[in-house]
């Protein structure tokens, strides 16, 4: 029950995030899979999914993390920036600058918007966060 209750506080802090129109059915299709392979990881990014206000890529604001965004961002509130590009799970190698949406933190970054932190529990209980710094749109 209490981790019900922490997934209800944790969602009304939320920053609100926006998913491009273009990219949702292959991220919705990632979700499902990532469901099954990593439980924590599928379910997080269905909850961002269901949340996120959907809007056309050529409307975009230039500052909001799409697939394809390259991001700089703090993970933690100690860490230093990082610079790597949001790529769907096949084609991120994190040694080559990606950060795959199979992973807790690319889907934190997901239509977030420049400045904005988020917040999220791992399958632990552990509390992570990262803040956006800057987003280059993809090319």
């Amino acid at each position: 029950m209490a981790a019900i209750e922490q997934a209800v506080v944790t969602a009304t802090t939320l920053p609100p995030i926006i998913v491009a129109e273009e990219q949702f059915e292959e991220l919705s299709t990632v979700a499902e899979r990532l469901a099954h392979a990593i439980p924590e990881v599928g379910h997080f990014l269905e909850r961002e999914l269901d949340r996120a206000k959907l809007m056309s890529l050529a409307r975009m604001p230039g500052d909001v993390v799409t697939v394809g965004a390259t991001v700089e961002f703090i993970l933690g509130t100690n860490g230093r920036a990082e610079r790597l590009t949001l790529a769907y799970p096949a084609s991120a190698v994190a040694e080559h600058g990606f950060v795959s949406l199979a992973s807790p933190v690319g889907v934190a970054l997901l239509g977030m918007k420049a400045g904005n932190t988020i917040s999220w529990s791992t399958r632990y209980g552990d509390m992570r966060s990262l803040k956006v710094l800057a987003v280059e749109p993809p090319r």
